[in-house]
């Protein structure tokens, strides 16, 4: 007796039962993660890498492989190639560069100037604060996660939690965001603040 083999069932048992001495995720895991991390769909990813909605969705659920030559298609939509797409390096083969007029500007307050520099698929934000003479955020902020400050030019007053901590040019902070926090430059002078985000608030 003869018994039928189901092809997408041969295929699929193939790409879940993936032997983990291979030593690199499988790539529908890796794509659902930067998909999500983006906030895109799995229409859009198609768009971009050329690849079909259907193909992609086969592969986030593990039914089916993937050629060399679309992973780095694939891999190119999240700024990777595919060696670190798959986790090969620390990060990709060429640097990011984030042209100065390219950041989002926003005016936080009177005096105030942020430029915003995201980095979802890392899970951080960088911020560029700029503080006019005598300029202040004018309120207090409250968030989830850690934040990490450094003064690079000026001085600043950092208040946290009621307590008030004067920081030079090339001085450093870092606090939990859960506690009330805010800036204000107190100079006659400019001040600028870089700070890494460790959550999404911009």
């Amino acid at each position: 007796m003869r018994f039928m083999t189901d092809p997408a069932s041969t295929t699929r048992s193939a790409a879940v039962g993936r032997d983990p001495e291979l030593g690199f995720p499988p790539p529908g895991d890796v794509l659902r993660r930067l998909r999500t991390q983006r906030g895109m769909s799995l229409r859009q990813v198609a768009a971009e890498c050329g690849l079909s909605v259907s193909f992609l969705a086969a592969l986030e659920r593990g039914e089916t492989d993937i050629a060399l030559e679309r992973l780095g298609r694939l891999a190119k939509v999240f700024g990777h190639d595919v060696g670190s797409f798959l986790g090969f390096s620390q990060g990709r083969a060429a640097p990011s560069v984030f042209p100065f007029h390219e950041q989002e500007a926003i005016e936080r307050a009177p005096g105030v100037n942020y430029r915003v520099l995201r980095a979802p698929e890392l899970g951080y934000q960088v911020v560029q604060g700029d503080f006019a003479p005598h300029s202040a955020l004018g309120e207090d902020l409250r968030h989830e996660g850690t934040d990490l400050i450094i003064v690079t030019h000026g001085t600043l007053v950092a208040r946290y939690n009621g307590v008030d901590h004067t920081l030079h040019a090339g001085d450093c902070i870092r606090w939990s965001g859960g506690y009330r926090h805010t800036f204000r430059n107190d100079t006659g002078e400019p001040a600028r603040m870089v700070a890494l985000l460790f959550n999404s608030l911009y």
